[in-house]
């Protein structure tokens, strides 16, 4: 089971994964200080959003004990900026919700992992590629905050009743 948890501060929330029962505290993406987790498969890959403390969002995958911003792992001229990760199957396809840079709209998305050979070059590839966090308009901010997971978090974590 996957989800979001609220820190002892009271202050922020991670995401999770329970598992065999025990929880793991999954982290942010770097940078960040909110994140929560949407998905699960079979093979342990879980997917959900880390924020910034202004709500700026950014879609992860968190495999093998590892976090990684799902932006570095697209094409670097893609037009698409990866906010969310709502889900993924078995075979490693993942949807979401993007922005895209050129027009402003927000667009939906499925990424669809390389297997074989190119693997290792693709994860070669992520670990050059930079591509920087963006800052979304006040108007997307709200979009996703009315939208996600994110919506409750105000200042504070609510105690669950």
């Amino acid at each position: 089971m996957v989800g979001e948890s609220g820190l002892p501060d009271n202050a922020s929330f991670h995401a999770f994964l329970w598992q065999n029962g025990a929880m793991t505290d999954l982290g942010t993406l770097s940078g960040d200080v909110l994140s929560a987790a949407q998905a699960i498969n079979s093979k342990g890959q879980v997917v959900g959003g880390s924020a910034d403390a202004s709500f700026n969002e950014r879609a992860f995958i968190w495999q093998n004990g590892v976090m990684t911003d799902l932006n570095t792992l697209i094409p670097p001229d893609s037009p698409l900026y990866l906010l969310e990760a709502d889900s993924i199957n078995d075979r490693g396809q993942i949807i979401g919700f993007a922005f895209d840079l050129n027009s402003g709209e927000g667009h939906a998305f499925l990424a669809t992992p390389n297997y074989g050979e190119a693997v290792a070059a693709s994860a070669a590839t992520a670990a050059a590629i930079q591509r920087p966090q963006i800052t979304l308009s006040e108007n997307v901010r709200k979009l996703l905050q009315q939208r996600a997971r994110f919506g409750g978090f105000k200042g504070g974590l609510i105690t669950p009743q």
